[in-house]
This record gives structure tokens, sequence and C-alpha cells, in this order.
């Protein structure tokens, strides 16, 4: 499961792929882009306009947890980094290629997956890896010194507060997350945190939410 819900920086890369194969005027690209509108709910003083271009010219948000999207957007992202990912192991030598699954697939959790998070254990030594990880990402993005993230009273970036005992953030509040039954989010969230590290809080949405993101799982089929 990813450790982190989906950050800014992660759906700016998907965005700029389908741009640079569709056009700018493609519909591929114009139906993944999220709703900058719900994004002034969380960065006050801030356009639409504005944060916009702060999330394409900038790494402003690079940290950001990715909101305003669409069940749909989520799992045509998800589909998109699955295929990134087969790209990338097929330029890989055979002999370092037989270190991967052979097939695999990113998608959204079902509601049960993200429920049963809290039986996971995390050895000593990958939460230090993995805390090692979000303080580089978290030094690359200077989120100290970003102003405008650090602004909002509602979210924070997405390596701000991990769970000890498995080494994943923001399970409990930033964002709730959407799971692969559309519709049906779970974990706490800016406007409604869970209390007492529930893992089977649920959230309902029919569109998207300056309070609802998501996380990916990486399953091994073979």
């Amino acid at each position: 499961m990813d450790m982190a819900e989906v950050s800014g920086r992660m759906y700016k890369i998907y965005l700029l792929d389908l741009k640079k194969e569709y056009g700018v005027t493609g519909t591929e690209y114009t139906s993944s882009l999220p709703d900058w509108k719900l994004w002034e709910q969380l960065y006050p003083g801030k356009t639409a306009t504005e944060i916009s271009e702060l999330f394409f010219e900038t790494t402003t948000f690079a940290l950001a947890p990715m909101v305003g999207v669409s069940y749909d957007q989520a799992v045509k992202f998800a589909a998109w980094r699955t295929e990134a990912f087969r790209k990338e192991l097929d330029k890989m030598d055979e002999r370092d290629r037989v270190d991967f699954p052979k097939e695999f697939e990113f998608r959204l959790p079902t509601p049960a997956e993200w429920s049963r998070m809290r039986f996971m254990t995390q050895e000593k030594g990958m939460l230090k890896q993995v805390e090692k990880i979000a303080a580089a990402y978290e030094k690359e993005f200077k989120t100290s010194k970003n102003d405008v993230l650090n602004s909002s009273s509602k979210v924070h970036d997405v390596f701000s507060a991990m769970d000890q005992k498995l080494g994943l953030f923001g399970l409990h509040d930033n964002v709730a997350e959407m799971t692969s039954e559309q519709g049906i989010a779970m974990g706490g969230s800016w406007n409604n945190k869970s209390t007492g590290a529930d893992f089977n809080k649920k959230s309902e949405y029919s569109t998207p939410q300056a309070w609802l993101g998501f996380r990916c799982i990486f399953e091994i089929i073979e």
C-alpha cells in the first residue's frame, strides 16, 4: 500500500504525461484535471486560477494531498500508473526484471482492505527507512518554508503524520480516501477526523470533494 496519499507531485507527472501524448486540448488530458475551485477551500487567498498555475509551474503543491478528483479520475490514474511501471520494467535487463512480479496492478483498495491495514506490522528497520524517505521528500520540496501549503488550517503535507505501528501517513486526518467501491471513502479527514484510530470509519460522496483524496495499493497477481 502507498505509504501516503497520492500527492500533487504524483498526479502532476500523470497529467504532464497525458498532455505530452494527447495535447493540451485532448480530452484524455482535460478530463483528468482536478476541480481547482475546490482547492480554494484549503488555501485561503488563492483563486482556482492561481492554484492551477502554482501546481504546474512550481513545486508548491508537490506534497499536498491530491483532492478535487473524481472516482473515475482516480481509477484512470491507477491504470496509468500500472502501465507506466510496466514500461519501466520492460526497459530492464532480463536478469534484473526477474526480481519483479510478472503481473501486477495499481488500484484503489477495497473498503475491507483499507480497514484491515490495522493488522499490519512493520519492523523497526522498515519504519526508520520510511521516515528517512519522507524526510528526504520534505527536504527536497522545502515544506517547512512552503507558506502556501502551511497556510492551510485544514490539510497538511502527505508526510506529516505517520502511524508509528504501520509506517503509513495520513490515515486519520488530512483527507479521507476513496476505495474501489464508488461513493465510499475510508479514514478521517480535516472536516471529519476519526477518533481512536478508527479503521472502520466510512464517508460517502458522489462528486469530487476538498476533503477527499486517495491512495493506491500494489497488487501482485503473479
